[in-house]
């Protein structure tokens, strides 16, 4: 008698045992199953901006700096900071020397595009769809995805826009006779040999003593002769 009581506490606490490690078992795997949801939902500021993707947006004709103003609008008022980080214009300095005059001006690399670095978000791509101005995201026709531009595109982008080496439009051409106005062979003439863009220098084949000697000159030392 006293060993089937014995037998039946045992089996009661070996019972509560085993309900017990249940019980640990379940809380455990409930707190894994709760910490992998916080990382599928974890905040977007843990995201490296460097890491974000690129998108392209397509405007109407002459539209991509009221584009950028209005997306920096949004940017300033702070109600997608979390998702949207910065908008571009890629933009050119360049210098043009036509008719004897210097003139410097700055002009879009793309024209009719505005590149903007943002999260994906339904909310946010919506907004900036519905801007005036703006035509499309480039990619998504036809679906509601973004498509991101490539990692390497992207790059050699940002790199021209960091090149600060302004290309030089002019209008000189080999053969053509100038005048050199300033420096050591200012008064001198002589016809074009070599035009380089680039650096802003020419050459040109000018007599001296008799003998004709190609000799380097930066733009602004020549003129067109008349």
């Amino acid at each position: 008698m006293e060993e089937n009581v014995m037998n039946e506490n045992t089996e009661s606490e070996s019972a509560g045992l085993d309900q017990q490690v249940a019980t640990d078992l379940a809380e455990e795997n409930s707190q894994d199953i709760s910490n992998e949801n916080s990382d599928d939902n974890s905040n977007p500021e843990s995201k490296s901006v460097d890491d974000c993707d690129w998108y392209i947006i397509q405007t109407y004709s002459s539209q991509e700096y009221k584009v950028r103003s209005r997306i920096e609008q949004i940017m300033e008022e702070g109600r997608f900071k979390e998702f949207l980080f910065r908008v571009l214009v890629p933009e050119q300095e360049s210098v043009e020397i036509k008719n004897n005059k210097r003139t410097e001006k700055v002009s879009k690399i793309f024209p009719g595009y505005v590149f903007i670095q943002m999260l994906s978000n339904d909310e946010l791509s919506y907004e900036i769809k519905a801007l005036p101005g703006v035509s499309k995201f480039v990619g998504s026709e036809g679906s509601n995805k973004l498509i991101p531009v490539q990692e390497d595109e992207i790059l050699k982008v940002l790199r021209k826009v960091g090149d600060k080496t302004k290309e030089i439009d002019i209008d000189f051409e080999i053969g053509e006779v100038i005048k050199v106005i300033s420096g050591p062979f200012r008064g001198y003439s002589g016809s074009i040999s070599e035009i380089n863009p680039v650096k802003g220098k020419l050459k040109s084949m000018i007599s001296i003593f008799g003998r004709e000697t190609p000799v380097e000159l930066e733009f602004d030392q020549v003129e067109k002769t008349i």
